[in-house]
Formats: C-alpha cells, sequence, structure tokens
C-alpha cells in the first residue's frame, strides 16, 4: 500500500516550498506553483504551494493569488497542459507567451489573458529517477525561452533531490 506519514507530507511540503521560493528569487520571476503526481500517479494535482514575488506590487500579487485560485480546479493526466506535458517528457518545456495559445495547448490561457500571465515553463523534480513533482513559473511579460535562466532555476531546485530522507510517497 503506498500512503503518505503525516511527517512525511509535511517534510515534502516543506522542502517543496523551500525550493520554489529559492528557484523564483533566482529567476526573479512573478509566480511559482508546484504540480505533484497523485498516489496512484495517474493525474497531476495542484499543490497548495505557490510563489508570489513580494516586490511586486499589492496589485500584481493580487492578480497572481486570484491566477492561483483560479487554477486550484484543474486536475491534468499525462500530457495535458504544460504540467502534464511535462510530466510525459520528463523534459523542461517553455511558452513564449501562454496568453496567446489555444486553450488545446495552453489549458489556462482565458485565466492567463485575464490576470496578465505571459512566458512560462516549467520542469520536473526528480527523486530516484521519479517524478515527485513539476515546478511552473509564469511572469508578466513574453519572451523567447532563456537557456541560461532555466539551467539557473532547475540548478536552485536540484538541492531538493538530493535530500536524504523520506521525501515523496513512502511505501508501508
Amino acid at each position: 500500500m503506498i500512503n503518505f506519514t503525516r511527517t512525511d507530507a509535511e517534510l515534502l511540503d516543506d522542502t517543496l516550498a523551500a525550493a520554489l521560493n529559492r528557484v523564483c528569487q533566482a529567476i526573479d520571476w512573478d509566480y511559482g506553483e508546484v504540480w505533484i503526481p497523485n498516489r496512484e500517479g495517474t493525474i497531476l494535482e495542484i499543490s497548495p504551494i505557490w510563489y508570489g514575488h513580494q516586490s511586486r506590487s499589492y496589485d500584481r500579487l493580487d492578480a497572481l493569488e486570484k491566477f492561483k485560485i483560479c487554477s486550484e480546479n484543474f486536475i491534468l493526466c499525462i500530457d495535458e497542459g504544460l504540467p502534464g506535458r511535462i510530466w510525459r517528457s520528463r523534459k523542461t518545456e517553455w511558452i513564449d507567451d501562454v496568453s496567446i495559445e489555444s486553450e488545446n495547448y495552453f489549458l489556462r490561457n482565458q485565466i492567463a489573458k485575464a490576470f496578465t500571465i505571459k512566458a512560462g515553463f516549467g520542469f520536473p523534480v526528480f527523486r530516484d529517477h521519479k517524478i515527485i513533482a513539476i515546478f511552473v513559473f509564469f511572469t508578466d511579460y513574453a519572451c523567447e525561452e532563456n537557456h541560461y535562466l532555466v539551467q539557473l532555476a532547475v540548478s536552485a531546485a536540484t538541492l531538493l533531490s538530493q535530500q536524504p530522507g523520506p521525501i515523496g510517497h513512502k511505501l508501508e
């Protein structure tokens, strides 16, 4: 049976939050979120953990929080939406401007338009060759892929997958 013990879930949340914070500060983007595979490994669910860059205006932080709230209703299958495609490919993906993509490609494009979400990218976080999370980031301007920024983000999150201890699902 696969399940979380309370201690393991708290440790995972704390570790993910610290890593997300570290990445967002390193890349100086507006927003970061975490998607987690369910216990059965069949769907991705958005975590309550998110990051809104604290140096942004009150109005911008309010818009980011609303984007997060609207995103909470999404549950993704493999290959569905940006996090689902990352889950399938096990690779980083970048979108220059999510607000101009079709809803078939970027499911939250109408929400992105409403809250000025533009460029976005994400990458998988591994533990023992298994994806334990998908990190996704957005900013308020469109831009082409920046390989240096992606590498910086991945490097800032690398400590997560290297931490000893029971991170992820525990077999009992």
